[in-house]
């Protein structure tokens, strides 16, 4: 609180020349409300660093030691914000980041998760399961 009370009319006059508008404002908040979830946090990190940008349901479920079902719902989730994309091949569904803005959002947050709380990583912070990879089976439909 200000002790004495003075308006920087410079100041306030360049705020509301930039005011973020309601509904610009509504969106951002959705997005950042989606991206609050922790599993949905998971998922769009394993989308950031599948080696090929996109992965199936079964392996982004199998790496985060989750089941299909709830990977799916909380894609879907994912997608009706407009934060990932599905892709088609036969049977299989393959989802991928939307663009760079969500991948950049992502990588700065987890940047400052490490700075603030002083880790080498972010797994400290958002711990996932760790399977290791020889382990995976094929599982048919």
């Amino acid at each position: 609180m200000c002790e004495e009370r003075f308006i920087h009319a410079e100041h306030v006059q360049e705020v509301r020349r930039n005011v973020l508008s309601g509904k610009d404002a509504a969106h951002i908040a959705a997005l950042f409300s989606v991206l609050s979830d922790p599993t949905r946090l998971q998922v769009v990190h394993a989308l950031l660093t599948a080696p090929s940008g996109e992965l199936c349901v079964c392996d982004i479920a199998y790496s985060l030691g989750r089941d299909d079902t709830t990977i799916s719902h909380q894609l879907r989730v994912l997608r009706n914000q407009h934060v990932v994309a599905m892709r088609k091949a036969g049977r299989v569904v393959y989802y991928r980041l939307v663009d760079e803005h969500i991948r950049q959002l992502l990588t700065m947050s987890m940047a400052h998760t490490r700075e603030v709380f002083n880790t080498a990583s972010v797994a400290s912070v958002m711990p996932g399961v760790s399977v290791p990879l020889e382990q995976k089976t094929e599982v048919s439909a």
